[in-house]
Formats: C-alpha cells, sequence, structure tokens
C-alpha cells in the first residue's frame, strides 16, 4: 500500500512478507544434515530363540598374529531347541550432510553459464557444474552405520537344531602357561584382541621355552569352554622381543612421572627378555640408586650386557665406568675398546665425547695394551639375547628342523556332539617318588579342548587330573563315583586319555599306569592296572571304550632316566586278542620301546601328532571324518619319522576297533 506525507509516496511492504524473504535468502546454499534409515539384505533365516532354547553352551575361538603379538578371539552362544523362522536385514542408518540450492547464485551465474556454452563450450564443465548446484543443491557427504537384525515374532517349524548368535560382553580369562590368567571383555559382537606381551609379568614365562601354550576360557551357566593354542619356536621368540620392548616403553613412561619404583619393575622385565635399551635404563637407576637400592656391581653387569649387544649409549658408559673404576672394576684396555665401538656409532652430539674419552684412554696405554684395544674393537661383533636358538637334543647337541612346529589349534574342528559319551583325561608330569614325564600335564589340558571341541564332548562329561590330583585314589574315585555313573547300557561311548608313566609287571604279561603317588617298588599295589580297567569300564555298560595312552612299558621315560636299574624286557606286544570288544587301544610305542617326548612343541611326540591328526589332518580320504584307524596311520607315519631323526625307534599301536569314527564334522 501507499502511504503519502504531501510530498512523496513509499511503498511499505508488510513486515510479515518481507521477514521470510529475507530468513529464506539468507539460507540459500546453506549447509545442512539429515538422517534416514533403511532395510537391506531381507532374507529368512532359521535360528532359536534365546528364551525358547533347550540348552546353551559357549563357542570360544582363537588366532594368533605373531608379527604384533596379537591373539583374536571370537566368543558366541550356540543354541539348542526347535528352530523358528525368522526375518533377518541389515539396518542401515544413513546421516547426509549437503548444500541446501542457491537461486540467488543461480540467478546470478545462470545467464552467464549459458553465454559460455555458446561461446566456449570446451570450458564450460566447471561454470556449468556450479549452475547446477546452485539450482538444486549438492551432497557434500555420507555416512553410514550398518547393523545385523533380527525381527518378527518367529514362526515355529516343528523341528530341532542349533544355532549361534555372538557373546557381546562375554568375560574370557587369558593366559599363558600356568601363569594366573588375566579377564578381558569381548565387544558387542563378541570379538576382542589380546595383546600376549601386556600379560606377561614374570621373564620365566618366556624363558628357555621352544613353545608356549596360551590358554583361553570361558563359563556359561556353570560350564567352562576352554580353547588353546601352542606358540611354536619363532612365534615365541616374536613374543620375548615384544614384550621386552613393551616393557622398556611402559618404564620410561613410569620414569617420566618420577614413579621409579615401577619403572624399574618394567625395566627389569625387558632387561631380563634381552631388550638393551632396557638393561642400559636399568644400570642407570642401580647406578643412581633410583627405585631400588644403589649397586654399582648390578649397574655394570646390566651395562655390560647392554653394551654386548651393540647398544652405543651402554659402549660409551661403561667406557666410563671401566676407566675410572666406578663400578668396582677397572680395566683401560676394554674401557678403550667399549669408547672405540661407541665413537662409530653414536650421532653427532654424543660422538665428540665419545672420542675424548677413546682417545684420553689411549694416551694411558702401552703399546702392547693399545694394539691389543684396537684389535678387541675390530673383531666385536654384537650378541643379540632375542637371537632365535634351537632346542637341545637328547644327545645335548641342536636337534635340527626343516620346518617349524605347526601349533595345536583345538578350535579348528567343531566335530558332531555326542550327547552320551564320556571322557576321563588324566596327565601326570611330576610324580612323588619317580622321574617327570615331560610335558605330560600339558597332554592332558590340551587334549581335554580336543576332547569338548573334536569329539563334541559335551564339557560337563568331560573330567580332567592332572598332578597332584591324579593319585591313585583320585583315579580310582573317577572310576567308579564319576565315570560309572554317567554310563548309560548299551548308550555310552567312553574315552580315557593318559599321558604319564607305565610299566610292566615282573613277566612282561600285565600293564600298569603309574598315577601321581605311584610307586615301582610296589607296582601292582600303587598303580593302575590296564586290563581291570579297561574291563571294569566295559562291565559297566559302555557302548565302546577307546584309550589313549601316551607311556611305554619297557622301564624308559620320555628322557634319558629309566624307571628301573636295567631295562626289564618285556617279551609280549600288542595282540588284538589281548583287548576285549568294543575296547579299543591307540598306544604311543610298542611295549618294548620308550615313549619320547617332543621340546619344539612342548608335548610328548605321541600326544602332539595324535591332536594333530585330530584337527583334520588324519582325514586320509577327505570324508570329513577321522576314523581310529586313520588316526592310528597318520600318527605312526609322523611319530616314526620324528623319533627316528632323534635317534630312537617308536611306533604308535593300535589294538581294535580301527573303523570307529572318532570325529565327523
Amino acid at each position: 500500500m501507499f502511504i503519502s506525507n504531501g510530498k512523496s509516496s513509499i511503498l511499505a511492504w508488510p513486515l510479515s512478507f518481507v521477514l521470510p524473504l529475507v530468513l529464506s535468502l539468507s539460507s540459500c546454499g546453506g549447509v545442512s544434515k539429515s538422517q534416514y534409515v533403511e532395510r537391506r539384505n531381507v532374507q529368512m533365516v532359521e535360528l532359536v530363540p534365546v528364551a525358547k532354547a533347550r540348552s546353551t553352551r559357549a563357542l570360544l575361538g582363537g588366532r594368533y598374529e605373531a608379527p604384533r603379538g596379537i591373539l583374536t578371539l571370537a566368543v558366541a552362544k550356540e543354541l539348542d531347541g526347535e528352530l523358528h523362522q525368522f526375518e533377518s536385514y541389515d539396518e542401515a542408518t544413513v546421516q547426509v550432510k549437503s548444500k541446501a540450492p542457491d537461486p540467488v547464485k543461480f540467478l546470478l551465474t545462470g545467464p552467464f553459464a549459458a553465454l559460455s556454452a555458446v561461446l566456449a563450450p570446451q570450458d564450460t564443465g566447471q561454470i556449468l557444474q556450479d549452475s547446477k548446484e546452485a539450482l538444486v543443491g549438492s551432497e557434500l557427504g555420507r555416512r553410514e552405520n550398518v547393523v545385523a537384525r533380527t525381527g518378527g515374532e518367529g514362526k515355529p517349524l516343528g523341528r530341532q537344531g542349533t544355532s549361534r548368535i555372538p557373546w557381546g560382553g562375554a568375560r574370557i580369562q587369558v593366559g599363558l602357561e600356568d601363569a594366573p590368567p588375566r579377564e578381558v571383555t569381548a565387544d558387542a559382537d563378541g570379538n576382542l584382541n589380546v595383546a600376549l606381551y601386556e600379560l606377561v609379568s614374570d621373564p620365566g614365562t618366556l624363558q628357555n621355552r621352544d613353545s608356549i601354550l596360551v590358554r583361553a576360557a570361558v563359563s556359561l551357566n556353570g560350564a567352562r569352554t576352554e580353547t588353546s593354542i601352542t606358540l611354536a619356536q619363532a612365534d615365541v621368540a616374536k613374543l620375548r622381543q615384544l614384550t621386552a620392548a613393551y616393557a622398556a616403553e611402559q618404564g620410561r613412561g613410569a620414569a617420566r612421572t618420577s614413579d621409579f619404583t615401577a619403572a624399574a619393575r618394567h625395566f627389569r622385565l625387558g632387561a631380563e627378555l634381552g631388550d638393551a635399551d632396557a638393561q642400559m635404563l636399568l644400570a642407570n637407576l642401580y647406578r643412581d640408586g633410583r627405585g631400588l637400592p644403589q649397586n654399582h656391581a648390578e649397574s655394570l653387569r646390566w651395562m655390560t650386557r647392554a653394551a654386548r649387544q651393540g647398544e652405543p649409549a651402554a659402549q660409551l658408559a661403561l667406557a666410563e665406568l671401566l676407566s675410572s673404576g666406578g663400578g668396582g672394576q677397572r680395566d683401560e684396555v676394554h674401557a678403550y675398546v667399549w669408547a672405540s665401538l661407541a665413537a662409530a656409532r653414536l650421532g653427532d652430539k654424543q660422538r665428540g665425547r665419545a672420542v675424548s674419552k677413546r682417545d684420553s684412554i689411549a694416551r694411558h696405554l702401552g703399546a702392547r695394551d693399545l694394539a691389543e684395544a684396537q684389535s678387541l674393537a675390530a673383531s666385536f661383533t654384537p650378541a643379540s639375547e632375542n637371537a632365535v636358538t634351537l632346542a637341545a637334543g637328547p644327545s645335548g647337541g641342536a636337534e635340527l628342523q626343516a620346518e617349524p612346529v605347526p601349533p595345536l589349534d583345538p578350535s579348528r574342528i567343531k566335530g558332531t556332539r555326542k550327547p552320551n559319551a564320556v571322557a576321563l583325561i588324566i596327565g601326570v608330569e611330576e610324580y612323588q617318588r619317580l622321574p617327570a614325564a615331560q610335558f605330560a600335564a600339558r597332554d592332558a589340558r590340551v587334549f581335554r579342548d580336543f576332547a569338548v571341541n573334536g569329539l563334541g564332548i559335551a564339557p560337563d562329561r568331560v573330567k580332567l587330573l592332572v598332578g597332584a590330583d591324579a593319585r591313585l585314589l583320585d583315579i580310582q574315585k573317577a572310576l567308579d563315583t564319576w565315570l560309572a555313573p554317567e554310563i548309560r547300557d548299551g548308550a555310552t561311548d567312553v574315552y580315557v586319555f593318559f599321558s604319564g608313566h607305565g610299566l610292566a609287571s615282573e613277566n612282561g604279561r600285565n600293564l600298569y599306569l603309574f598315577p601321581y603317588d605311584g610307586d615301582r617298588a610296589l607296582l601292582e599295589k600303587s598303580a593302575i592296572d590296564r586290563a581291570a580297567t579297561i574291563d571294569a569300564i566295559l562291565k559297566a555298560g559302555a557302548k565302546s571304550l577307546t584309550l589313549f595312552l601316551d607311556t611305554c612299558y619297557s622301564g624308559g621315560t620320555r628322557g634319558n632316566d629309566t624307571l628301573i636299574a636295567d631295562i626289564r624286557p618285556v617279551i609280549i606286544r600288542a595282540r588284538d586278542g589281548e583287548v576285549p570288544s568294543p575296547a579299543a587301544v591307540l598306544a604311543a610305542s610298542r611295549n618294548d620301546q620308550w615313549s619320547s617326548s617332543f621340546a619344539p612343541a612342548r608335548h610328548g611326540l605321541f600326544s602332539y601328532y595324535l591332536m594333530h591328526g585330530l584337527m583334520g589332518e588324519a582325514d586320509a580320504d577327505g570324508d570329513h571324518r577321522i576314523t581310529l584307524g586313520e588316526l592310528h596311520t597318520y600318527a605312526e607315519r609322523h611319530v616314526r619319522r620324528e623319533a627316528s631323526r632323534r635317534g630312537r625307534e617308536q611306533t604308535p599301536v593300535l589294538v581294535g576297533g580301527g573303523d570307529k569314527v572318532l570325529v565327523a564334522w
């Protein structure tokens, strides 16, 4: 409308029209964010509902990445019950960042873009693109978060089955060898990565070992599920390096906050495991008395170890100690050697100091001493404490290995479940009155994982007796009050695994297994009669009985000791008629041979290849089934070869039951 003041007329725009126009123009070309949700990959799946599961068990698997020292674990719940049909889909939440249309810019640039297209079409690409974006807007970026979902009520299908779901938030115990385990928590998808070098607090865990057993366990509804991975020699050496470097870094972090007690603890771990930097830093703490009592002798010892590995800063510090006698020892010849080596490798900032020290020492040395020192410096070769060494064999020499020992992985094969099967597993390594049976306890612990995973036996139907828990009374009690009640007449497959010592009677006709408190002088009264044990289990109504025995009866041990002064002659070898049907025995060796240990794998030689065969390697015909006969063939071939390389004879023996299927998947 018009407003007149007598001289001029002013066009007055209503405020209600002007304000929105201004605001809309101000938002032209602005950036905005939007979000929407969509379903993708919709399909029908068959699952057992959690609330209606008849039974639930935990599944735990892992793999090890040696270069990084990372153990990757995955944990899930296996549900057993009636299957239901559900709708499965991926739910995608999409966030879009976009630029709004700019009509003002389009009005200004549109005509110019059209004119350019006529006059210079070859140069108008970007101009036209800018004009188009001004007209319709543009997308600046998007971010998607995709989550797998299962929806619907679930339609009952009227048949039984199993399904698996990730177990998010599961608490898993992870440990190395017999060291106290650490509890870690899985993420929402049931996955987690564990840095094994963070688990080591005792250097003895990694020292003088050719292999390491890594164990992981999780408990569900009172049942414990375990898995284990054996790290071979090269993997142990790499883990030692990673742990040492990690400890040194942790020590430096503690020192930066003046927590020298913690720094000393970390530096000591790294130093014991061979990290030269940690050794030098520990020497400095001993020298200065920070975090531990001042001790110049210890400072000299650790500085020397670091210098011998070629650490130039340690070499210079050692030269200064030896030239001054500050460590309680004065040796100018070797002080010159270390100063010369440091001067050759240090950077410019410290090299001058090393050269000055070297030349100062040289002025005090006679011609003969100087020549000796120069010769020693020229012939010096760093000696890494983290170098991989070969395992010592029975003769004290090094065992030559053509290839690394493959680690055992009990989780590789998940065999068909055997709800009526039961297993008794015994491993006796340290005895009260007998020589040790090397690695027998490890054999039993790892075989337990194979019994649950490969053989398909429910965890609560597997009993493990190890060490002092495997006394004569303990074993008899397990046979009479635990195993026998678990046997259902004609329906139960029984498995017994024993790793330890055995011995034959004087006439060679009776074979015995030694419990933890067994006494060779009272053989018949203090040991387990093999034949009587087989008879008792069969009389209890077992459908079948399979014994895995990593022992020998010739009086030998896994080392170089013997159970008797003169090897007792055993004149009866295993014959089919010696084991009543339906029992079968797969034994480590003939009765007149020794059963060997296998140091590179830290297992009994037979136990290692027995379990390696159960990983699927013994499936000769590729039918996804392993029979007892196939397992015997596999173990016999590899055990005989490895024993021969060690100057021994060892031939695994199978008596009865070769067609029995042990594992199917």
